[in-house]
This record gives C-alpha cells, sequence and structure tokens, in this order.
C-alpha cells in the first residue's frame, strides 16, 4: 500500500489528478454543469460550453460572457460530492437561468468557492464541420490559492490509455478510453462496452494518463449514435477531446500563455525522472534516518501538498519521499523548509544543498515551498493593490536581462497578476558574483529585496524577513543577500529622488502658426499613474503660455530638480523646448525676479514615439537596449561612423544590439536623419548639442559626461544647461531623448497614431 496518498481518497487508489479536479456548478441549482482541472493553484481550465451551460447560455454560443462568477467545488471533500455530485450522475445538463453570483460570496457548506472568468476562447467551427469545433477553453481565476499542486501535463498521443471523470467528480463514475487517433487539434477516445461512458456532464474534465501521470487533455463531447434500433455498424462510445498540445497554442494566443507550465512534461523523460529520484535517496538517507523522524516530516510535507498519510507508526521508504519530491513542484522545497532548520554539521547542510541542486533538475519544479508562496503573495497583493508600478518596475531594476518574461513585462501589476508574476522570477536566476562555494541569489529573492527597499517601515521588514527565511533555508551566504539588499536601498534612493513627472504633449495642425503649439500636460500620481493637468483649451498656444502651464503642473515640492517629458514628433525634435520661459535679455532685471528658462528649472527631456511605433520589434527593441545601458559602453556618433545608413548597421550589429546610449555630433544636416535612426531601432537614450554645425563641436558636451552614470544624466545636462544659459560666450545647447519603458506615456498617447495627431484637421 502507498504510503502517500490524495486528499479524500479513502483507502482507493485514487489518482493525483483527482485532488486537482474541479466541479463547475450550474448557477440554477448548483448542479455540476462540466468539470475542470487546476492550471495554475488559483487557475482552473475548463471548457467555454461548460461555463455557457453553467450560465444557462446556449453551449456553442460565442459571446464573451464578461468577467462572470462562477461557483466551483473540488470533490476531494466529501460534503461536495454529497452536496453537488449525487444529483449530477443522474441528471443530464441542461441550460438553466443565468443568475450572477456575488462578489464576497464565502465557500458554501460544501466547500464550493467563486472563481471569475478572467480567459474565453469560444468554441468555433470550421466551415463544413458539423461533428467538430475548435477552440472551446476557459479559465477561471480563484479568490484564493488552494494549497493543492497542478497536476502534471503530457502531450496527447494514439494509444494512450486514460480516465475521465463526471463533473461531479464521483469516483463511481470512471470511465477508462483509449486514445484511437489524434490530429494535433482533436483526440478521439473510444470506451469499451462494459463500464461507464463518456456522457453529459463530462466536459471539461481532464484526462488523466496513469502510465505518464498526467493530464494529456479536456474532454470536449460525444458522437451519439442515431436514434434508430442498435446496429453494429454503429459509433458506439466514442468521444472526443481537446490534446495537451492544442490546449497550450489556444491559451498562448488567447493570452493566458503566462498561466501555462515553463516546460513541457514530454522533456522529461520517464528514464530520466527516475534517475532523479534515484539520486535524491541518498540526501534522504542522510537527513531523515530515524523511521519516526521520517514519518513526522512526511505528514507534514502531504498536509502542505494536499495530500493524505497515515498515522499507524509506520514511514515512508526514502523512494516513496523521492517520488513526491519530483511529482510536485513544490513539494522539494516544502520538505526542505522542514529540515533545513535542523540540519547540524556538514555532511546535513551539504545533503540539503544536494536536494537543492536535484530539485532544479526536476522539470517545472519550484523554488518556494508552498508555505513561502503563501507568504509572499500575502505580502505583494496590498503593495500591487496600492502601488502597481512598483513590482514590475523593482524587477527591471533588479535583473539584467534584456527582456523579461511576458508576465513582468507590464508597466503596472494589479493584484490579480502577482501569482503570475512571481511565477515567472521563480525560474530566473541572479547572474551577480557570491562568496566561493555558496549558491547564487535567485532572481526573485532580488526583486523581493527591492521592492522592500522601496516600502515603509513595517512592509519593509516584513518582506525582508521573508527574504531572509527563505535565503537562510536555500544557504544563501548573508554577504551575498547584504550585497543585494545594499543595490536595493541605491535603487530605492534613485527611484524617489527623481520626483514626480510631468508630460507634455506638443502637437501641431494644418493652419497653425509656426511658433504655436497645441499643448497638453499631464501630472505623475504618488502610484505612477497620469493624470491629465490641462488640455490648453486645444488651441494653438505662444511658448511662453506653455512654460507657464508646465510650471503650474509640475510638482513644486521634490528636493531634486522634477523631470518633464516632453513628446514631440521626429520634425520637432529640434525644437528647443528647454530654453522656453527665458526672461527678455533686454531688461537687465527681468532675470532675477522671474522665473528661468524651462531646462534651468526641471530636467527636460524629449520623447518621440513616432518612429518607435512604425517598427513592429520596437518595444522588444526598447527594453533590451534599456537593459543594455546597465553593461554596455555609449555609442558616441562621429565622423568615422558615416551616413545615417552606416549607422543604422552599426546597431543592428551583434555587438551593438544591447546599445542603450547614444550621443551624436556633426552637423544639423546629417544629424536629423541619424537621430530618427536611433528612435527607430529602439535607443531609448540619445544626447546632442541642437546647436553644433560640425564634428568640431563635440567637446562642447564633454562637462555632461555623456558616459557617466545613467541615472543622473538628466541632472547632468540641466546643470550644465544652468551654465551655458548664463554665459552667452558658451553656445551649446543639449538636447536629450529619454525613453525610460519604466514610464509609461499616457494610455490616449499610447494607444493613439501620433502621425494622425498632427495631421487632423
Amino acid at each position: 500500500m502507498r504510503w502517500f496518498g490524495y486528499a479524500g481518497e479513502g483507502t482507493g487508489a485514487a489518482e493525483p489528478v483527482r485532488a486537482a479536479f474541479a466541479s463547475v456548478l450550474r448557477a440554477r441549482d448548483g448542479v455540476a454543469a462540466g468539470g475542470g482541472v487546476l492550471l495554475t493553484d488559483r487557475h482552473l481550465l475548463t471548457c467555454a460550453h461548460v461555463v455557457n451551460d453553467a450560465l444557462g447560455k446556449g453551449l456553442l454560443e460565442t459571446g464573451h460572457p464578461g468577467g462572470v462568477r462562477l461557483r466551483v467545488a473540488f470533490p476531494g471533500s466529501a460534503a461536495v460530492r454529497a452536496a453537488a455530485c449525487t444529483a449530477a450522475v443522474a441528471t443530464a445538463p441542461r441550460p438553466a437561468a443565468s443568475r450572477a453570483v456575488p462578489d464576497g460570496v464565502p465557500p458554501g457548506p460544501g466547500g464550493d468557492r467563486p472563481a471569475r472568468l478572467t480567459h474565453w476562447i469560444p468554441p468555433r467551427r470550421p466551415p463544413g464541420e458539423a461533428l467538430e469545433w475548435h477552440g472551446d477553453l476557459a479559465v477561471l481565476e480563484l479568490d484564493e490559492p488552494l494549497p493543492v499542486p497542478p497536476p502534471a501535463w503530457q502531450v496527447m498521443a494514439a494509444g494512450q490509455e486514460v480516465r475521465a471523470w463526471h463533473g461531479g467528480g464521483h469516483p463511481a463514475t470512471l470511465v477508462e478510453v483509449t486514445v484511437k487517433d489524434v490530429d494535433g487539434r482533436v483526440g478521439y477516445i473510444d470506451g469499451t462496452l462494459s463500464g461507464a461512458a463518456i456522457g453529459p456532464g463530462y466536459s471539461g474534465g481532464p484526462l488523466w494518463s496513469a502510465a505518464e501521470r498526467a493530464v494529456v487533455g479536456l474532454v470536449v463531447a460525444r458522437l451519439s449514435p442515431p436514434d434508430a434500433p442498435f446496429s453494429a455498424d454503429h459509433v458506439v462510445r466514442r468521444g472526443w477531446a481537446i490534446p495537451w498540445q492544442a490546449v497550450r497554442r489556444e491559451l498562448a494566443e488567447g493570452g493566458a500563455g503566462a498561466l501555462l507550465p515553463p516546460d513541457a512534461p514530454d522533456a522529461w523523460p520517464a528514464e530520466e525522472r527516475g534517475a532523479v529520484r534515484h539520486e535524491l535517496v541518498g540526501p534522504l538517507a542522510v537527513l531523515l534516518p530515524d523511521p519516526a523522524a521520517r514519518a513526522d516530516a512526511g505528514r507534514r510535507l502531504a498536509r502542505q501538498c494536499g495530500r493524505s498519510a497515515p498515522d499507524d507508526g509506520t514511514a515512508p521508504s526514502f523512494e516513496e519521499l523521492a517520488a513526491v519530491l519530483t511529482e510536485d513542484p513544490r513539494a522539494l522545497p516544502t520538505l526542505t523548509e522542514v529540515l533545513a532548520p535542523a540540519a547540524e554539521g556538514g555532511r546535513a547542510r551539504d545533503a540539503v544543498r544536494a536536494l537543492h541542486t536535484l530539485g532544479a533538475l526536476a522539470l517545472g519544479s519550484r523554488l518556494l515551498s508552498y508555505g513561502e508562496h503563501r507568504r509572499l503573495l500575502a505580502l505583494l497583493d496590498p503593495v500591487a493593490e496600492r502601488d502597481p508600478a512598483l513590482l514590475p518596475a523593482a524587477a527591471r531594476g533588479a535583473l539584467e536581462y534584456p527582456e523579461l518574461p511576458e508576465p513582468v513585462r507590464p508597466a503596472r501589476l494589479g493584484p490579480r497578476r502577482v501569482a503570475a508574476a512571481v511565477a515567472a522570477l521563480e525560474q530566473l536566476g541572479d547572474g551577480a558574483r557570491v562568496p566561493d562555494g555558496s549558491p547564487r541569489v535567485p532572481a526573485l529573492l532580488k526583486v523581493a529585496e527591492y521592492v522592500a527597499a522601496a516600502l515603509p517601515g513595517t512592509e519593509r521588514e516584513a518582506l525582508r524577513g521573508w527574504s531572509r527565511q527563505v535565503a537562510r533555508r536555500l544557504g544563501i551566504h548573508r554577504a551575498a543577500l547584504a550585497e543585494r539588499r545594499a543595490d536595493a536601498v541605491a535603487w530605492a534612493g534613485r527611484r524617489t529622488a527623481g520626483g514626480h513627472r510631468t508630460v507634455v504633449r506638443l502637437a501641431r495642425r494644418p493652419g497653425d502658426a509656426a511658433e504655436e503649439f497645441r499643448c497638453t500636460v499631464w501630472r505623475e500620481r504618488p502610484d505612477g499613474t497620469l493624470s491629465r493637468a490641462s488640455t490648453g483649451d486645444d488651441r494653438p498656444l505662444r511658448p511662453a503660455r506653455i512654460a507657464e502651464l508646465i510650471r503650474q503642473a509640475a510638482a513644486v515640492d521634490d528636493t531634486s530638480a522634477p523631470l518633464v517629458e516632453v513628446v514631440v514628433d521626429r520634425d520637432a525634435l529640434e525644437l528647443p523646448v528647454d530654453e522656453w520661459g527665458e526672461p527678455d535679455a533686454s531688461d537687465p532685471l527681468a532675470g532675477l525676479f522671474s522665473p528661468g528658462a524651462l531646462g534651468a528649472e526641471f530636467q527636460v527631456v524629449l520623447r518621440c514615439p513616432e518612429l518607435r511605433h512604425r517598427s513592429p520589434t520596437g518595444p522588444a527593441d526598447l527594453r533590451r537596449r534599456w537593459a543594455g545601458n546597465r553593461t554596455e559602453e555609449p555609442l558616441v556618433v562621429d565622423e568615422r561612423v558615416g551616413d545615417a545608413r552606416a549607422l543604422k548597421d552599426l546597431l543592428y550589429r551583434t555587438g551593438r544590439r544591447a546599445t542603450g546610449r547614444v550621443v551624436v555630433h556633426g552637423p544639423a544636416a546629417g544629424r536629423a536623419l541619424m537621430l530618427q535612426v536611433c528612435l527607430f531601432l529602439g535607443v531609448p537614450v540619445v544626447l546632442w548639442d541642437r546647436t553644433a554645425d560640425g564634428f568640431q563641436h563635440a567637446p562642447r558636451l564633454d562637462q555632461v559626461d555623456p558616459a557617466g552614470p545613467l541615472e543622473s544624466l538628466p541632472e547632468r545636462v540641466r546643470d550644465f544647461r544652468v551654465d551655458v544659459y548664463a554665459d552667452p560666450g558658451r553656445p551649446a545647447r543639449p538636447a536629450l531623448v529619454w525613453e525610460n519603458p519604466d514610464r509609461p506615456l499616457p494610455d490616449e498617447l499610447r494607444l493613439a497614431d501620433p502621425v494622425a495627431m498632427t495631421e487632423e484637421s
């Protein structure tokens, strides 16, 4: 008899998928409309037509139901079986009246709970097809993660023996079928004439392969024989399913790619899995030689992993423990969370380290234990609610990856997206050096330190305490964690030192005077979002009036000069916005008792997204090159570079694909096209002198220190402007494009066609 079982399975040999099996309940009567299965610990996958049925709609309706909330149950609970499953076994699903489930409804007495529809891939019939359809997937999100591991997934193949259950989940509804054929979109499954058959209510449920210990697809439908006396020519007990390979493709294309397992299970052959299990036995024997201690650790592991364990004085074998560690993605860190604090002596510590090393080889394994994961989400969710820009900004500040995983790329991540971001960060490493012989600091811990550094006292210490505990379990050297913490403090200081920014959009329409511009101003809120401060009354304004609007909107209580981002089109890159607002030079006293030029008061920079929007790889180029600013030297464009075409070729070369800072010298005639090439290729930082008329004027910008620290470059430019504005003998006028991807533009600018904005009449 197996020592580890599955929650709610009793004494039978239930499959691991049973704990992750979900019942999607009809709104009208609470009966199961169909099944589902956990995709993550917070998301479950089912068929779209099951959701339609649960809402009382036509099964194959394609319209998006919106963010509806349904009730789902996990029939590992005996109470759920009694409440939802018994009636479902004998009742074929029929459309029920749609009834929304209100927010905040707690789990019902049978263990059911609300889940919100987050992804909808409607059923769609190919032209001329009467029997089958494609798509037909839906993802539901639970309010809280479950302490149940999602099952492994495997590609569907002909010849697999698989099992299915009715949506109510009762073990008596077990059906055994064989995969007869798979064409990449549909899998055909046949049952024998004995036992139960797939019928109404099985849709959306997982098809479980016991041999491969993985889900290979979802049940979709059965092919019914004609309404006529039975004939040997009739198709009997044939159904069809969505194979895992089609599920992956549909979810990735439907925007749910972040929820997919990080690797395909078929990439880990059974012999390799067995080899890892064999290697795990040795360290387990060192750490748990005493059967009583092994039984206690096994029971604690079982509780966290949603499994059952006997309390009869027996202990699991080392092989049984090793099997659990390779089947459950969080089992190994959950076990070492128990073992690491008691690992005394070099041999025990080496054994814990060996477990972590071997765990990294297990396909789909996670960094955090179940407890660590729950605690981290509890700490980050309220932060994301209050400041959705902080977590992605911390990830970009902490990690030197040219492109972060998709779940971490958005500029803002609300609480519902934190779990997916954490899952993605768990897969990344940190390339920074560590003391010899000690483990590297995982990327997730480094990001947590950066988030903590930007938080107030109590929250900061709580997150640092979490990071400290995980680092201790992993055996990370204290000096390595302290170094990351110091980097995080410096980053947080730079993040707050810049103050809140002001965004200004300048545009012209046909018929506007040459020296007048239509102006819209946005002010940054404390959470990083932007609110309109002025529209300029949608009429062309003189530069002096625009300077007044900017001063009215810009923050006045910052300890450093506020950042003013001026969004222009490519034909306005030479616009001297930083000089606007200068006092009348003919009045010797005016400069004493009036504001100075904008470029002296503020860190005035330009943004020009127009050309980048024309490039299909524009956003990715910008991210890659912004990250490259950490490691790549700036490119100085002088007479040796040649023309704009040569510059483009240079920036395309392998050694320059990550160049994020370009200093352009030379006469205005050739410089204009070179600036546009830089912006089209996603270079985020471009510096030049507007008044230079030849390469001989390059030394004028030396005082700015163009290759110096990136973060302070806008302030160095402002400081330089103060000097040159005050000295008539210094004609240099520096201009700086500063496209920080962590500082998104207002939605109305990012969604608008920048060309159309200048051509409307």
